[in-house]
């Protein structure tokens, strides 16, 4: 089995970050990496206060919304049409992590 592999770039260099249908592709096939890798190497490589808009069905949008949780970064789903099992997930990494109280 493959393992995971980071992306070839620094961390932090980009502002913003677009997947559409990232999850249905990474999932649909026999897995490589969790989803919280995913989300991980994401994080590495968004700047503080950058985003991220992720496209993709609705059961995918909800469990990465969870996670983004745990990244403690801001996010909301956003319906795109009302008959469509797709939706937006729009997250903003922030400049501080909140620390747990």
């Amino acid at each position: 089995m493959e393992q995971c592999e980071a992306f070839p770039t620094y961390p932090r260099t980009y502002d913003l970050v677009h997947a559409a249908g990232l999850l249905s592709l990474e999932f649909a096939r026999q897995r490589r990496c969790a989803m919280l890798d995913v989300f991980i190497e994401i994080d590495r490589i968004l700047r503080p206060e950058g985003w991220i808009i992720i496209r993709d069905t609705v059961p995918l949008i909800e469990s990465a919304r969870a996670l983004t949780k745990r990244l403690k970064w801001d996010a909301r789903v956003v319906e795109i049409e009302s008959d469509s099992d797709q939706r937006l997930l729009i997250c903003q990494k922030p400049f501080f992590k909140k620390q747990a109280n």
